[in-house]
């Protein structure tokens, strides 16, 4: 198997939740959710002090060494967890969260 070229010299836990997480995602839907993956392995490894941007990147590297589609949609998974915000209302991650007319309405 081909070792993903990573810039920096993160932990082989890191490098194992990536691989571990990318699987599962795989396994269990077909698609990896970057975002969702990302902030999974960044949660389960914060001592690493990683940037989400930064796991993401390593997320879409590590889904396509296995071939995987991905999604790019954050707000799905946040949504899940956390309702969608206000309209107007600042989201965690500092952007505007408006709600769409599915959400609205119920269909996700």
């Amino acid at each position: 198997m081909k070792e993903v070229p990573m810039r920096y010299g993160y932990s082989a836990q890191l490098r194992e939740d990536l691989n571990v997480q990318v699987l599962a995602a795989l396994h269990a839907r077909g698609i990896v959710n970057v975002a969702a993956v990302a902030e999974e392995v960044r949660r389960r490894n914060l001592a690493e002090n990683i940037a989400l941007e930064d796991v993401e990147c390593l997320v879409v590297q590590v889904s396509q060494l296995y071939g995987a589609a991905m999604e790019f949609d954050g707000l799905t998974a946040i949504v899940e967890e956390c309702g969608p915000p206000a309209d107007g209302e600042l989201a965690e991650n500092g952007s505007l969260g408006f709600q769409d007319a599915a959400a609205e309405s119920g269909l996700r």
